[in-house]
Parts: structure tokens; sequence; C-alpha cells
């Protein structure tokens, strides 16, 4: 078996990038990377919202705050509008 080739600087920054996302979102939300990818798939990569996409790195989960049942995924606009709301 050959020796696999080593990541680049680029690769090991988003292994490790992924990684601090997938352990923010098990302590936090109870779902793993995959499920996130999942929901952001069934969404067409878009906000749940307003159909938009982001800026920043990631979309926000948005999940209700009395059972902690996750509704999706958010762009920052569309999060910070029901946050307004008290939702």
């Amino acid at each position: 078996m050959a020796p696999s080739k080593p990541l680049s600087k680029r690769e090991r920054t988003e292994r490790r990038r992924r990684s601090a996302h997938n352990y923010h979102l098990k302590k936090t939300y109870g779902i793993t990377i995959e499920d996130y990818d999942a929901i952001l798939r069934a969404q067409g990569g878009k906000c749940a919202i307003c159909k938009g996409g982001t800026s920043k790195n990631f979309f926000a989960v948005d999940h209700n705050h009395k059972n902690g049942r996750v509704r999706g995924l958010l762009c920052a606009r569309s999060n910070t509008g029901l946050a307004r709301f008290m939702d």
C-alpha cells in the first residue's frame, strides 16, 4: 500500500473547521455535522425562511427554545428577525 499524500494547509484548516462545528452542533443542538448537511440539502442550500444564502460561514440552527427541537437552518437576517419576535 502506497503512503497517502499529506493534506494541504487548506484541507487541514477545513477539517479543523468542520470538526469544531461538529462539536458545537452536538453540544448545543444534539445534531451532527452530517445531520446539519442533510438539513441544508433538504432546504436546497438556502435559508428555511427567506430562501436566500448566507454571508457567514454557516447558517444558524433554528430551534425551539422550550424543547430544543431543530426546525431548520436560517441566514443571519432571518435568525435576527425571529429573535426580534422573541420566538
